[in-house]
């Protein structure tokens, strides 16, 4: 498969292994600035289900991976650029 594109507006990317994902297996979600930007209050969502609380690492574990954990996955966050700005991900799709 080819690499992801990015361009500026991907404030927000959501990195999930590019391997098969199979039940049991371990999962980490992770949502990282563009460039390095530094990012705060890190949320993350499944379908459009906010999931737990505001994160500052930025990871999701989900651990063993189910069944019900397939779908689309998204995170929003602080980043910041000269000011701090809310931003989100694309979505990503995890299939089990």
């Amino acid at each position: 498969a080819p690499p992801p594109r990015l361009s500026l507006a991907d404030w927000l990317v959501l990195q999930v292994p590019a391997r098969a994902l199979l039940e049991g297996d371990e999962l980490r979600l992770r949502c990282r600035g563009w460039n390095h930007a530094n990012i705060q209050r890190v949320q993350f969502f499944h379908e459009q289900k906010a999931l737990g609380g505001g994160t500052t690492g930025g990871e999701l574990l989900l651990s063993p991976l189910q069944l019900h954990h397939r779908g689309h996955y998204r995170c929003q966050a602080k980043v910041y650029y000269v000011v701090w700005q809310d931003k989100e991900s694309a979505p990503v799709t995890v299939t089990v």
